[in-house]
């Protein structure tokens, strides 16, 4: 069986896209509102959150964060370990009895885009328009392009009910997850600990499972280049309000064993997730044959 490739065809995009992205240093107050809007998934005007994943970065998206200042909505992605780039728009908490006074309507609304590193070194904050290093500026620049194309495919799959995240949510019912996590290809390997999972390398993907009061399966691989993509774990969950289960995806975005929930929209994610599972699956029913020459490899999940 081959090395598991994922799907490199970017998933379809819808509204936004790198190629149409506004430059920062022209972005508007009005577009950035519209673009929080349409990644909405609570339908609320209220303060919230949702962190999604673009690669190994996360993206959240604020709407309407409240201070003393204000209120503010936008985007803030993080690199991690590296720097963290914030586009927002932010409405001034202005009392009426001012806004009479200086004939103004409404509080005065303004972009803030700011930078910083993060790491060892900790920088305050500094403007993107204040911002003297040029290739800084131009990479900050790809970076909200790339943040275009993630918010594009987003929208889509939030306008069409979210098809990648129903087939993969079709994929985890009880029946397949207890094959797959009592595959007796676990029994008799000298299975690796990682963490509270324990698993055992089939080519370039780690497979792993954690037996417990809610067992799930996690799958990790590395590219042609040795590196540690992020990982997976699939298991389900019982509904608080139904009381019945239900498919839940995290996502391990590096080494650590931190896991953090897969959102529906996060389209190349899940496109993943989904050719890493049917890899995965093929092995672990007998289907396809593992690779076994690198399936007992002495080196640790730690140590890659």
């Amino acid at each position: 069986m081959p090395l598991f490739v994922p799907d490199t065809s970017p998933p379809p995009t819808l509204y936004y896209a790198s190629g149409q992205a506004h430059p920062l240093s022209s972005l508007t107050e009005e577009t950035l509102a519209h673009m929080v809007a349409d990644m909405s998934i609570h339908q609320s005007d209220k303060e919230h959150y949702i962190t999604g994943w673009m690669g190994n970065s996360s993206v959240v998206i604020v709407n309407n964060y409240q201070d003393k200042r204000g209120s503010s909505s936008g985007f803030v992605l993080t690199r991690r370990d590296q720097y963290r780039l914030s586009v927002q728009s932010i409405t001034f908490r202005i009392p009426k009895f001012i806004l009479w006074l200086t004939f103004r309507r409404r509080p005065r609304t303004m972009m803030l885009i700011t930078y910083n590193t993060l790491g060892k070194v900790l920088s305050p904050l500094v403007q993107y328009r204040n911002l003297l290093d040029k290739p800084l500026q131009q990479k900050l620049e790809q970076d909200w392009q790339q943040l275009n194309d993630y918010i594009g495919m987003a929208c889509h799959q939030l306008e069409h009910g979210t098809p990648l995240w129903r087939q993969l949510a079709d994929k985890l019912t009880t029946e397949d997850l207890d094959l797959w996590i009592n595959s007796a290809l676990f029994a008799g390997k000298r299975l690796h600990q990682d963490g509270d999972y324990q698993g055992f390398w089939s080519g370039n993907v780690f497979i792993s499972r954690r037996l417990s009061a809610e067992p799930a399966l996690q799958l990790l691989w590395r590219d042609q280049d040795n590196v540690l993509q992020c990982g997976y774990q699939y298991q389900l969950i019982t509904d608080e309000n139904s009381g019945q289960l239900r498919p839940s995806v995290r996502i391990r975005p590096d080494d650590q064993e931190t896991r953090y929930l897969l959102n529906p929209f996060d389209a190349w994610h899940l496109q993943t997730a989904w050719a890493l599972l049917n890899y995965a699956a093929g092995i672990l029913a007998g289907i396809s044959p593992p690779l076994v020459e690198m399936m007992d490899r002495p080196d640790s999940l730690s140590h890659l």
